[in-house]
Formats: structure tokens, C-alpha cells, sequence
């Protein structure tokens, strides 16, 4: 009986040992202004429902991440967005430090209206009047 008892009791708890998902952690810093810390840039992985945010030190981290190759892709509002092939493997944590470059945009990119493209210049001003 105590044998049996003993057996159980191992078989459960070994399950509890055993990790089977691995972790990414990192830094993302802004390469604009002296590597200082991204406040609040967004990393996720793609296809997946794993999102998170960095922290006030640039810092993320996402567990619990079965293992598989994902892409990580850290965005953030007005810099380049950042997308990397990963290898998520059983208790292992995957370190990355990235940063991101401001985007840069041209007047080519750019387009103005002027005055010939309102077809219907009098029934703009006349909702404005109401």
C-alpha cells in the first residue's frame, strides 16, 4: 500500500517539474535620442493572442509560450515597426534587445487638397452655417 501510495504521489508531482514553455523577455530602446527607453511600445506575437507592453525601463516579457518559431513585432507610434524571427524552445527564455528608428517621411509621401477637388463647395459652407 505504502508502495502504491508512493508511486501515485510521484507520477502527479512530476508533471509539476516539467516545464514545457519557454519565455521572451527584452529590452526596446530608442535609437533616436541616446538608446533611452521606449515607454510603452507594443510586442506581440504574431497570429497569437500573446500582446504586451515595455515597462517604464523598456522592458518586456511574455510566458507561458508553447515552443514553436513565431515572429515578434515590437511597433510604436511614429518610429519603424520591428519584426523578428524566434525559436521558442521548452524551459528556455529567449533574450532580445532592439531598437527602433523614427520614421521618416518625404512630401512626396505626403497629399494636399486644394481648391478643385471640394466638388460641392456651397453645400460645405451651408452645413457649417446650420
Amino acid at each position: 500500500m505504502k508502495i502504491t501510495l508512493f508511486f501515485l504521489a510521484f507520477v502527479c508531482t512530476l508533471n509539476l517539474f516539467a516545464q514545457e514553455e519557454g519565455t521572451i523577455r527584452g529590452t526596446i530602446f530608442d535609437i533616436e535620442t541616446n538608446n533611452e527607453p521606449l515607454l510603452f511600445a507594443d510586442v506581440q506575437i504574431k497570429d497569437t493572442e500573446f500582446k504586451t507592453q515595455t515597462n517604464f525601463r523598456g522592458n518586456f516579457e511574455i510566458q507561458n509560450i508553447e515552443p514553436g518559431n513565431y515572429i515578434l513585432k515590437v511597433t510604436f507610434l511614429g518610429y519603424e515597426s520591428y519584426e523578428t524571427l524566434v525559436e521558442v524552445t521548452a524551459a528556455n527564455t529567449i533574450e532580445i534587445t532592439q531598437g527602433l528608428q523614427a520614421k521618416t517621411l518625404s512630401l512626396s509621401d505626403m497629399s494636399f487638397a486644394d481648391e478643385n477637388t471640394l466638388q460641392n463647395q456651397e453645400t460645405a459652407f451651408t452645413s457649417l452655417d446650420k
